[in-house]
């Protein structure tokens, strides 16, 4: 049998002559990266049209030392009622706020005092560090807070006491958990308000376990029937009132403007009037 060899140059030549592997194709250019902004929520939004303004208070004095604790409370179930001591630092009872005569709202002649709200009713302004309140049967939350004298929060942690109890008999809350749960507490605006002291009514609330940042959460305020969403844990100013009776209604909502559970978040129709004189 005979074998062709095949010439070294012809094996090159072929060689030469293969087509090549073609190179990989370049990746498609990169698109612009654009980098999405967290929305900002105004602190309080309304309707347009309305004849009242709700706005965000001026920074009011600060007392960054202040401290509220609770040293007892000693409930009586014969008298349902309960005895609280308190220990206050870094902030004086009966003490007139340094900016109370430029706020331009109501103002307590009695001075600076603590807060004292028992089950979310209206709260009662305590003057001294002890004190003893009426309770309720059954489970009672009172909510203690520091208060500048024209009545506005002091709102950190350091200046607020919760303290829980129980009474003889059945209570009506609703359930919650006061102290892991979101909650709302109603504080201003409350009772009479004299024009001769300021045409600024303010409205103030009390928050537990969130700050309205958190989840989205804000409060829907209800003022004579105008809805409005507060965004922000801080002071509002009512302004633009007319004489005579008003209401305000407060609701914890949650980012898809929902009513939050809870025992207190929902505040009810509290009614306050404006007055001439």
């Amino acid at each position: 049998m005979k074998i062709t060899n095949i010439p070294f140059l012809a094996i090159l030549t072929l060689a030469a002559c293969s087509t090549p592997e073609a190179p990989p194709a370049a990746p498609p250019p990169a698109k612009d990266t654009v980098v999405v902004k967290p929305t900002v929520r105004e602190a309080v939004m309304g309707p347009a049209n309305s004849a009242i303004k709700l706005v965000v208070a001026p920074p009011a004095t600060q007392f960054p030392d202040a401290v509220l604790k609770l040293d007892t409370v000693v409930p009586n179930a014969k008298k349902l009622e309960a005895m609280y001591k308190f220990k206050v630092n870094g902030f004086d009872l009966k003490a007139q706020t340094p900016d109370a005569a430029t706020r331009g709202c109501a103002n307590s002649k009695d001075g600076q005092h603590i807060h004292f709200i028992l089950n979310n009713a209206p709260y009662k302004a305590e003057y001294t560090s002890d004190f003893t309140e009426k309770a309720n049967p059954g489970r009672n939350v009172a909510l203690c807070f520091l208060s500048r004298s024209y009545h506005e929060s002091l709102k950190h942690n350091s200046a607020v006491v919760v303290k829980q109890f129980t009474m003889p008999g059945k209570d009506s809350l609703a359930a919650g958990d006061v102290m892991k749960d979101p909650t709302l507490f109603y504080s201003r605006p409350k009772g009479d308000y004299k024009q001769i002291d300021g045409d600024k009514i303010l409205l103030d609330f009390y928050l537990l376990n969130t700050d309205l940042d958190k989840d989205g959460y804000s409060v829907k305020a209800t003022i004579d029937g105008e809805d409005w969403t507060i965004n922000k844990w801080d002071a509002y100013f009512i302004e633009g009132l007319q004489l005579g009776k008003h209401t305000v209604r407060l609701q914890l909502m949650d980012a898809s403007g929902k009513p939050v559970p809870g025992p207190f978040n929902d505040s009810g129709v509290r009614e306050f009037n404006f007055l001439g004189s």
